[in-house]
């Protein structure tokens, strides 16, 4: 392992410590990739913390670690990295979509398909498959949703 693998790993290990395993400072960055930008006044009523200078605490934290930039009129800029449960998450806009939903809808049109195209015998055999495929994938889709704040 070279020297800089070791410190990608080590700065992903203090990532996922100091942000990913502490719920506010998580739960303010995704909101910050939800919205992209924002003030701490907006930090604050839209991630539900208890004062504007408990968010900004946060920000401060979030900046320390490289996750979010402060420009000229004190807005803060959402940096996008993966770590942690964030890894298994597609970050679209606003959308935040597990990546098990993509094989679940790749498993339903191939229970449709299977339905239309296959020949009697294999087609029954395919859509039990398929459909095992689509409710393991929406099972770990709701539980990935569930880990977020």
């Amino acid at each position: 392992m070279s020297g800089g693998e070791g410190e990608a790993e080590a700065v992903e290990s203090v990532l996922e410590r100091e942000v990913a395993g502490e719920y506010t400072t998580f739960k303010v960055y995704l909101y910050l990739l939800k919205v992209g930008e924002a003030s701490p006044r907006q930090v604050y009523g839209g991630s539900g913390l208890s004062s504007p200078s408990l968010a900004l605490h946060h920000l401060d934290k979030l900046e320390k670690f490289g996750l979010v930039s402060k420009d000229e009129h004190g807005r803060y800029h959402v940096v996008r990295r993966k770590f942690g449960v964030l890894r298994v998450f597609v970050v679209t806009g606003r959308w935040m979509i597990p990546r098990t939903f993509f094989y679940m809808i790749f498993y339903v049109l191939t229970a449709i398909g299977s339905v239309l195209m296959l020949p009697s015998g294999v087609r029954e055999a395919a859509f039990v498959l398929s459909l095992v495929g689509v409710v393991t994938n929406l099972v770990e889709t709701v539980q990935f949703y569930k880990v977020l704040p």
